[in-house]
């Protein structure tokens, strides 16, 4: 008879295997200080880090909160929880401190590990506290190290054990706290095995925020996996970026970023004469990329692979390039291990071609929210993740990312999604950036408004950009007045902030 319960005893070390296995290969780069560190390295570290945080009081079952900048320090934290039995928590070190404090109250914590510049921003008075300085080997975290021994035990752990807690953004409501389990994680390292091609050989350069599944996750744990090496940006620039992906040294084979990152590169005085040799695939995700910015890429020969994912869900859908290229807008194929469907509001299927919600059911999809049980609740329909993303599918079984459900408007009755406004926008040469919103209109109920960033020397006239709509896109998704702007809000993945922007023009 099969165990009715699953035995405690599921989780492979796997960094301790790749310690044995290759010692002296790198596995962590950090490019802000110019640390190195092998296997063998980073699994001491971590097993030092592990029992400096046991003398502490982190038990399983507890969660090791982490208000740091980026840093592979980052992944000694990650790794080091999980030998405890503890989940590890990553927090946006931009936030408030009221909101910081929404969140440490709702987490609760029993340790932090905070950078010494962001002290103020948070009371630790009742909870253990790690300060940190990056790189400097005098700071309470690297002392911690240095004087723990290292406890090679790894504590036995559940597939359905927390291992991750990463809060979504607070700017519409109360934060989420949205649980990782063990269950995710392995799903995620079979999945990124099957369709990431990464090796032992392989580099990925990680520059999103490491408090975002997409910068923690997203080819970098992986990495560790199959004994890669980790590249962690330490601050994201156009040029850093660029210069890291073309150092024949550094030797970088996967990368990720968003479309607003890709987009800036590409208009760098430097991307003109760039090289990548070593790149194998850029995935691109968080947004729908736009048709010119993929083919701006593509001739450089080095086409962006879209892929699908978000907190929920490691993972859901992913493009090769070269299908990329020849299917501009579409964000994927559902990836192993995963089923994805579009629907409407009572969970059934809609045609090929026909937009409706995109709704995921795979092992990798998170059980909820933490303390949330009514957002959990709605979170999921027959067992179906409701992601809020209208999309729809073609005849190939290729996944369209049309726009955020709430970001869609309604005029005159008929559904605008901006970014298909934004994607012709954007093809525009006067226009640097675009983003596309919903306004009260007594007429129409809704119409668009276009805020406009311009390209250098450019000048926006109203009248000739909408004239240039007309014929591209149908009359009532051409927007009804423009606001020219300097810069758009970015949240910390580079992704444009159109709660902010509703807030300032709507």
């Amino acid at each position: 008879m099969p165990p009715t319960q699953p035995p405690e005893d599921l989780i492979v070390d796997w960094l301790a295997h790749a310690a044995r296995l290759h010692p002296n290969q790198i596995s962590l780069v950090d490019l802000a200080t110019a640390r190195r560190f092998t296997y063998h390295q980073m699994f001491d570290r971590v097993c030092r880090l592990a029992t400096a945080w046991t003398a502490l009081g982190v038990v399983r079952g507890d969660r090791v909160m982490a208000l740091v900048r980026n840093s592979t320090d980052i992944y000694e934290m990650m790794f080091a929880a999980w030998r405890i039995g503890a989940a590890f928590m990553p927090i946006n070190w931009r936030l408030a401190p009221p909101e910081l404090a929404e969140i440490s109250d709702d987490g609760e914590p029993a340790l932090f590990v905070i950078d010494e510049e962001f002290l103020s921003n948070i009371d630790t008075s009742s909870k253990s506290v790690l300060r940190r300085r990056p790189g400097d080997p005098n700071s309470e975290y690297e002392q911690a190290i240095a004087l723990a021994k290292a406890d090679t035990s790894f504590c036995a752990q559940t597939l359905d054990d927390m291992n991750l807690l990463l809060y979504t953004s607070g700017t519409t409501g109360r934060p989420k706290g949205v649980i990782g389990n063990w269950r995710m994680t392995l799903t995620m390292l079979m999945q990124s095995a099957a369709t990431a091609r990464l090796g032992p050989g392989c580099v990925t350069l990680t520059a999103a925020p490491l408090f975002h599944t997409a910068g923690l996750n997203s080819y970098a744990t992986p990495t560790l996996h199959v004994g890669g090496t980790i590249a962690v940006m330490g601050l994201w620039t156009p040029e850093s970026c660029l210069d890291a992906l073309a150092d024949p040294a550094l030797g970088v084979t996967h990368t990720l970023g968003v479309p607003t990152q890709f987009l800036a590169m590409s208009r760098h005085p430097k991307f003109a004469a760039a090289r990548f040799p070593n790149l194998r695939i850029a995935a691109i995700g968080g947004a729908p990329p736009t048709e010119d910015l993929m083919r701006t890429w593509a001739a450089k020969g080095c086409a962006l692979s879209p892929g699908y994912g978000m907190t929920e869900i490691f993972g859901g859908a992913s493009l090769a390039h070269d299908e990329a290229i020849k299917k501009l807008g579409a964000i994927g194929r559902a990836i192993p291990m995963t089923q994805i469907r579009v629907a409407d509001e009572q969970g059934r299927e809609v045609p090929q071609g026909i937009v409706g919600e995109i709704q995921i059911k795979s092992p990798g999809v998170t059980p909820g929210y933490w303390r949330q049980p009514q957002a959990t609740k709605e979170a999921f329909i027959d067992g179906w993740l409701r992601t809020g993303d209208m999309g729809h599918m073609d005849g190939d079984g290729v996944l369209y990312l049309v726009d955020r459900k709430k970001d869609m408007f309604i005029s005159g009755g008929e559904n605008v999604y901006p970014a298909e406004v934004e994607n012709v926008l954007s093809n525009f040469p006067d226009i640097a950036q675009v983003a596309v919103i919903g306004v009260v209109d007594p007429t129409w109920g809704e119409v668009g408004c276009a805020i406009i960033v311009p390209r250098a020397n450019a000048v926006i006239d109203q009248a000739d950009v909408l004239s240039r709509c007309r014929g591209q896109i149908a009359p009532y998704k051409i927007p009804k007045s423009i606001v020219v702007v300097r810069e758009l809000p970015l949240s910390a993945q580079g992704k444009v902030l159109k709660n902010e922007l509703r807030r300032l023009y709507g």
